[in-house]
């Protein structure tokens, strides 16, 4: 241990190596903004180099400061999460992994399928969060998400949990007063197309879909009538109209009759659904657990 500087110090520069300023990280730790250059000084006095570019605009870390922060923050994080697995342990308490889904991956997908997790894995307890927008989406909480859209999340690792199969689905009564089944696509485009009111476009359109099955339809083609997935198929189920259908998502849903497939045209995208893991985070064993678990399809 002599051959490392103060824990307390590397912590501190850790939360320094965060923020533009002295004064941001101060805030932070609430302390005062002396004792954090302090710190700093004492810390730099013990490599014997500068870990900061200091300059009327703020800090920077230096090419050595950086390969430190590197280092201490991807440590710190072993060691909070070695504390939390040994505190489980001694306390003989439940691990739990928090995963983030929209609300109708929650309802449709997720929620159906921990009751046969917590069979298999009963020390493990899972908390499910939803969110229905990746704006603004703080990763930092979770140690599992499914991201809403399809923004790319850059230092995530990511793992591919299915296809991206999209197809039409509307409730029986509602197929039959249209038409014999399966329709044409150009019956499809007549009928009444339930869509999302999106502010930010994050997922497949009825012009995509009808342009990747070779029968291009004019963007805004469709009736809004929600922000919200869950609310559109409950619109579809009541005979409304016709949504379109992500297969993980609406697949029991078929099974159950409640909703059909009018036409026989689907859509695979080159994306698949992705399970994405926060950046720096070090997953736990039961993280581990429900990621493979959900990978393998169970």
């Amino acid at each position: 241990m002599n051959d490392l500087p103060s824990i307390q110090g590397l912590n501190t520069f850790a939360i320094v190596a965060r923020h533009p300023t002295f004064s941001g990280a101060a805030d932070e730790l609430e302390i005062g903004q002396s004792a954090v250059s302090h710190a700093i000084r004492q810390l730099e006095r013990w490599f014997g180099c500068a870990l900061f570019d200091r300059d009327h605009r703020g800090i920077r870390l230096t090419a050595e400061g950086r390969i430190l922060a590197d280092g201490v923050g991807a440590g710190l994080t072993r060691v909070h999460q070695a504390v939390r697995d040994v505190q489980n342990l001694h306390d003989h308490a439940s691990e739990t992994v928090t995963i983030s889904v929209s609300t109708a991956t929650a309802s449709n997908w997720l929620i159906p399928k921990l009751a046969r997790f917590k069979a298999d894995y009963p020390e493990i307890d899972v908390r499910c969060v939803t969110t229905d927008s990746d704006r603004n989406f703080e990763t930092d909480s979770v140690d599992l998400f499914v991201p809403v859209g399809r923004a790319r999340w850059p230092g995530c690792r990511r793992w591919a949990l299915t296809d991206e199969t999209v197809y039409p689905v509307c409730s029986p009564a509602y197929a039959a007063s249209v038409g014999e089944t399966p329709w044409s696509l150009d019956v499809l485009l007549d009928a009444t197309l339930l869509t999302l009111q999106e502010r930010h476009r994050s997922r497949m359109r009825w012009s995509e879909w009808f342009m990747a099955v070779g029968a291009p339809a004019p963007d805004g083609t469709g009736l809004g009538i929600s922000n919200d997935y869950s609310v559109l198929l409950h619109a579809a189920i009541e005979g409304q109209g016709v949504g379109l259908g992500w297969h993980h998502l609406v697949t029991e849903l078929v099974r159950q009759g409640r909703l059909i497939r009018p036409v026989a045209e689907s859509v695979t995208t080159a994306e698949p659904l992705w399970l994405n893991a926060p950046p720096g985070r070090i997953l736990t064993s039961a993280t581990e657990v429900l990621r493979d678990w959900l990978l393998a399809g169970s």
